[in-house]
Formats: C-alpha cells, structure tokens, sequence
C-alpha cells in the first residue's frame, strides 16, 4: 500500500527556524536575570531597578527582533521544502511530482510569521512583570531579615517560573514559553504544507481518493476516521462505495472535527483502486497514555533545566541551584524507569532547554 506524508515527516525542516526562536526565549530569560543580579549589593538596588524599566524592555525588544530579521526567509526555505516532501509521498505511483505552488506556500508562510510574530508583545510584557514581582518580592523578603539579596532573588525567579510568569497567554487562553509556542507553530503549519503538497500532486494527477491510517495510540478525536476513505476535492460524494470502502467525507471535513491536529501521526494515503485495502485498526490506548506520560515528564525537565539555567546564572553554587540539580538527577531517574517499563524511546534532546 502506497503510504502518505505523516504531518511529523515534515518536522525536520524546521531545525534552523526553530534554533532561532528556542535560543531568543533562552536569551529573553536571561536578561531578565542579568537585569535583576546586575547591582544587586547596592542599598538602592530596588530603585535602580524601576530606573531601568525602559532599558530592560530595550533588550527584551532587541532579542525578539533578532529573531525577526531572521524569521521570513526561514519560515519559506522550511515550507517550501514541507511542501516537497508532501509532492514526493505523491510521487511512489510513478507520477512526475507537481510543481511546487508559491501561492500556497506563501500563504502559509505568512501564517507563520503571523503567529510568530503576535506573540512579540505579550512574552514581553511577562518577562517584564516577572522582573517587577522578583523586585517586589525580594525587597519584602530582605526588609523581612530573610537571608541575602542574592538569594533572595534566585528564590523570588525560580518561585515565579514554577508559576508560568515567564509565559505569555495566546488568544485561546493558552499559556506558553516562547520556544514551546515556535515549536507548535511551526509544526503545525509544517505538517499542513507536507500535506497539501500531497493532496496538490494527487489532484494534478486526477486523483481524488485517501485513506485515514492507522496510528496504534491515536487519540480519541482521531479514532471514529482510522481506514475511512476521504475525497480531496468533494468530487467524490459522501456514502460512495468504493472498493468496498464507503467515503466517509471530504478531507477538510475531516481536518476540520480534528484529524491531523498538531502532533496527529495519521496519514492520507493515496488510494488505488483494485489495490487499496482499508488498514485494520489496532487500538492502544494504554501506549497512547504512556506516551502523554513520557511527553509530561520531558515538559517538567525541561522546565526543571530552564529554572537551573537561570539559579546558577544568579550564583552557581547557591541553595536555590543546588536544589535544583538534585531535583534535575531525580527527574531523570523517573523518565529512565517509565521508558524501561512501557518501551517508550527516551530522547533527551526533548528534556534539554530547546536554546
């Protein structure tokens, strides 16, 4: 059976995209510390620091903008490379792949950037309210006799990221790091390019017909689609017969009740008639689970190292950071115990600070 792009086939491509925005939220982080330790033994240390309200937004402005400059070029190389890796998938039937389309392409891209770049304003706006907490909190603390500047401030940061105030909100009401939010972005909008260059080569080539695969931990929105056929183009109506397959839908119907939501493993894959038979579902909820698992335990290490980053920036060898990295060797310890028990793949890039 011919196979179809799975919308992950298409995650490589954002590699030096996603390097830009990981390292700008690692860089946004940091100056918010630098910004907070700079000056921290001077009695005025508080004052100083509302001084410095303007500068600080300054750099946070200029991280961001880096990112930016970089940001259309990089999108267009990633999506036109998504697009041809969907045209290839169409290509196993001995058909001359279609012409990459600049319109689509574009139009995605510039959905992209879009995202990308509304998330300017509010991930600034919460490093700047995290640094005015810290200066609030720690000036308590101090006046309150509670240890030294300098630790005071590597608890009042490491306090204010295990509360997400480094995060941004997005219109739906989600709450994000920067480099989390680049990342679902673009895997998104990576993934629906390699798709469309597949339903574009298929339609070029008078193809009208998919069907949904079989992923073994689908998830429940995905599920009631596993083995149905889909028209690309409408052309085929629903309930048609085909192959002993009935058309479930039209593939925009389907994507629209949420098959091939970001990270979905499903593909589209090109049906032949005579020779396409509907794959068997195999249900696994249990791997589906272990897999969410897995997932949680790399987002809370990563958090974990991103909290380390910023305590040892503040003093290396200070209560807050040793804390941490007992808390890091423990973390680990969880994820090596939950990969040898379910046969879930460890990789630790995912538990490392993206930058």
């Amino acid at each position: 059976m011919v196979r179809g792009v799975s919308p992950g086939d298409a995650a490589r491509v954002l590699k030096l995209l996603l390097d830009v925005w990981d390292q700008a939220a690692e860089r946004m982080l940091a100056t918010v510390v630098k910004h907070l330790v700079r000056g921290h033994t001077a009695p005025d240390w508080a004052t100083a620091k509302t001084r410095e309200t303007l500068a600080l937004r300054a750099e946070l402005r200029a991280v961001v903008a880096q990112a930016d400059a970089l940001t259309p070029e990089l999108v267009t190389l990633a999506l036109d490379e998504a697009y041809a890796i969907g045209a290839r998938a169409a290509t196993t039937l001995d058909v001359p792949a279609v012409v990459s389309r600049p319109q689509a392409v574009q139009q995605l891209a510039t959905r992209l950037v879009t995202r990308l770049e509304g998330a300017h304003v509010p991930v600034i706006a919460a490093h700047e309210r995290m640094a005015w907490r810290v200066v609030s909190d720690v000036e308590l603390g101090v006046q309150a006799g509670a240890g030294t500047r300098q630790d005071a401030i590597a608890e009042a940061v490491d306090k204010l990221l295990v509360r997400g105030e480094d995060r941004f909100v997005d219109k739906s009401g989600r709450r994000w790091h920067l480099d989390a939010y680049a990342r679902m972005a673009g895997r998104t909008i990576s993934g629906q390019t390699a798709v469309q260059g597949q339903l574009d080569t298929m339609v070029a080539e008078g193809r009208d017909l998919v069907v949904v695969s079989d992923s073994p931990r689908e998830c429940g929105v995905c599920r009631p689609w596993e083995g149905n056929l889909l028209s690309i183009t409408g052309r085929t109506a629903t309930g048609t017969a085909v192959d002993r397959l009935t058309v479930a839908g039209t593939v925009a119907e389907a994507v629209t009740a949420g098959l091939q939501h970001p990270n979905c493993t499903h593909r589209l894959d090109p049906h032949a008639v005579g020779f396409t038979r509907a794959p068997r579902p195999a249900e696994n909820p249990t791997g589906y689970r272990e897999q969410q698992t897995l997932r949680r335990l790399e987002r809370e290490m990563r958090d974990l190292r991103r909290r380390q980053s910023a305590a040892e920036q503040i003093d290396h060898n200070g209560p807050v950071a040793r804390r941490l990295r007992a808390q890091i060797r423990a973390k680990s310890t969880r994820i090596r115990e939950h990969t040898e028990a379910t046969g879930q793949i460890r990789r630790r890039d995912r538990e490392q600070p993206a930058g």
